[in-house]
């Protein structure tokens, strides 16, 4: 009971900016009710004062008032159902913004614990659920409770014998409701989680669809996405089910009361208790309450499952980042890099130390690079400097200041990252280089194109800057990417470069531009080399080889080849070797 309470403040919480239109919605929704409530009167009056009667005369107006009633009812619902629509769609975009925001807020360690599809998801499907509840659902619930308590409230004003035996029937309906209110929310909750694994398996899919295409692997990946459906739908059976049994229970009940109205009530206008008016008026009534009944039963389901996906969406919009938004922010930056003592393991994988008691100082514009075989380290080094995650043990510092005091966006802003496999946004080219600044020149996004050995393939393209890159960037080759992505760091212009086997996966040609575009970009700034051909790392100022997460070698290039017995000898061989076969 208290979580459910809790997610019912949340949501009024995020329905507070929205308080003025939906007072408006609400002011609609009284008069729409209220109207809905009139006619039975007016029809009572006509029965026993026209119909009974004869009176002609008397019947046109009779007619005209329930006219206007009925007019004044639909206007004011449509009103009704505008503002709180409206309010409902601002609310859940107002959410989404806040859950998406969050998200960019988060450390890069939470991505390692959830999946893209399941975060795709909760933005999708639970914030969609979400705003049926808070739209829709809610002025539709409004209506259907002052129809029912209004309803009630004639009726007793009607017959206080007739009313006494409905509200005999109404206990056991409440007791029913709650209980299988529970039951569906429990499994509205569960069905939105099996819907974000079938996300997440499409997302996979979708995303690696050469890789599956290559493994002949596309009934596969049917067969596992049909599974992930199929768990899925077993949820939304037992949903079903549960929403069944209690619509049964309640019609029953329903139709169980207007046979006992019927027979009770016959018998009074018999007995001349009651007139025909009075009874037609009563089943009138009885009728508005059981289909706001009925329809406060089907909304009850969706209602529970908007709380069960506001669980979801909230669980993540209330998750406080780990980052360090706010410390120390140097005013000159000149590029040098410590490491004391660090130590490292992925939270994903706290059992196992990637980097272990690693030290070595990095000068400011000094070039050094960090070889060794797979899993080594290298990589998890060069995540370290830009503080995606926070080490066990040690110290990292830039211009000799402790990383953790500093503010992470700013760490950030002083480092360029040009890595192996870029990833560019789904844009056009030029936007993708103004990614590196945003209030960038064209003047200066052409200079840093031109820096990067760019901009004379984008010159060839019909739309020049313009043209767009498609997702990821699949429009381009590799060297092309590559060459944008220099573009793109050479325009942020940072004082710490980090090149992570940035032309491991280019041919010859593109290497060789790459290449010298890498070296204009190096021009200056304390670089950080991940080299995989070990080639493109012989003019550097040191060596660092890695092995298990621990320095085994340093030295110049010279130095460390002429050492026989050591890694980076046989590294050396073994790649010549594989050159040369």
């Amino acid at each position: 009971m208290m979580k459910k309470s809790k997610s019912l403040q949340r949501l009024l919480g995020v329905a507070k900016p929205e308080f003025r239109t939906l007072s408006w919605g609400l002011f609609f929704l009284v008069i729409s009710s209220g109207s809905a409530l009139v006619y039975p009167q007016v029809i009572r009056w006509m029965v026993d004062n026209v119909l009974q009667a004869k009176r002609l005369d008397w019947l046109w107006w009779s007619v005209g008032v329930l006219f206007v009633v009925f007019i004044l009812q639909g206007i004011t619902s449509s009103f009704r159902y505008y503002l709180f629509t409206l309010s409902g769609e601002r609310i859940v975009l107002k959410l989404r913004q806040r859950l998406f925001s969050n998200l960019m807020s988060q450390e890069v360690s939470f991505f390692d614990f959830h999946r893209t599809g399941e975060l795709m998801s909760r933005l999708a499907s639970d914030a969609t659920t979400l705003q049926n509840t808070v739209s829709v659902n809610i002025s539709q619930g409004l209506r259907n409770l002052g129809q029912v308590i209004g309803g009630l409230g004639f009726m007793f004003y009607t017959s206080w014998r007739l009313t006494a035996i409905m509200f005999l029937l109404i206990p056991p309906v409440a007791l029913f409701a709650a209980i299988f209110g529970k039951k569906i929310r429990a499994h509205s909750k569960n069905l939105q989680e099996a819907v974000a694994n079938s996300s997440i398996v499409a997302e996979e899919t979708l995303s690696g669809i050469k890789t599956v295409k290559s493994f002949v692997r596309e009934s596969f990946e049917v067969s596992r996405y049909t599974t992930s459906l199929d768990q899925a739908l077993l949820f939304v059976k037992a949903r079903i089910s549960a929403i069944t049994v209690f619509m049964i229970v309640a019609m029953s009940v329903g139709f169980t009361a207007v046979c006992v109205v019927l027979a009770y009530g016959g018998y009074q206008v018999i007995q001349g208790a009651l007139s025909v008016g009075d009874l037609t008026q009563f089943l009138l009534y009885l009728m508005l309450v059981a289909i706001g009944v009925g329809s406060l039963g089907s909304l009850w389901g969706d209602f529970a499952a908007g709380l069960g996906a506001s669980e979801r969406i909230f669980e993540i919009l209330e998750k406080p980042s780990m980052e360090r938004t706010s410390g120390i922010r140097p005013q000159t930056v000149s590029g040098k890099i410590e490491f004391s003592n660090v130590s490292f393991s992925y939270p994903t994988r706290k059992d196992i130390a990637v980097v272990k008691n690693l030290s070595f100082t990095i000068n400011p514009g000094e070039t050094v690079a960090f070889v060794g075989s797979s899993g080594a380290g290298k990589s998890t080094v060069a995540s370290l400097i830009p503080g995606y995650y926070p080490i066990d043990a040690g110290t990292i510092k830039i211009d000799g200041v402790d990383m953790a005091a500093l503010d992470v966006s700013w760490l950030r802003a002083q480092i360029g990252i040009v890595s192996q496999e870029p990833i560019l946004i789904s844009s056009t080219v030029e936007e993708n280089i103004k990614y590196g600044r945003e209030n960038a020149t064209s003047e200066e996004i052409k200079t840093a194109a031109r820096s990067a050995n760019a901009l004379e393939f984008i010159q060839r393209f019909p739309d020049g800057m313009q043209t767009k890159v498609g997702e990821k960037g699949l429009q381009l080759s590799g060297g092309q990417k590559q060459r944008v992505a220099i573009a793109r760091a050479l325009l942020k212009d940072p004082k710490i470069l980090i090149l992570d086997e940035a032309t491991s996966s280019l041919d010859t040609e593109s290497e060789a531009l790459v290449q010298d575009a890498l070296m204009r970009l190096m021009q200056g700034r304390t670089s950080l080399v991940i080299a995989h051909r070990l080639s493109t790392i012989v003019d550097a100022d040191r060596i660092f080889v890695l092995d298990n997460g621990e320095v085994v070698q340093h030295g110049t290039h010279d130095e460390l080849s002429r050492n026989r017995d050591g890694i980076y000898y046989k590294l050396l061989q073994k790649q010549f070797s594989g050159d040369s076969e």
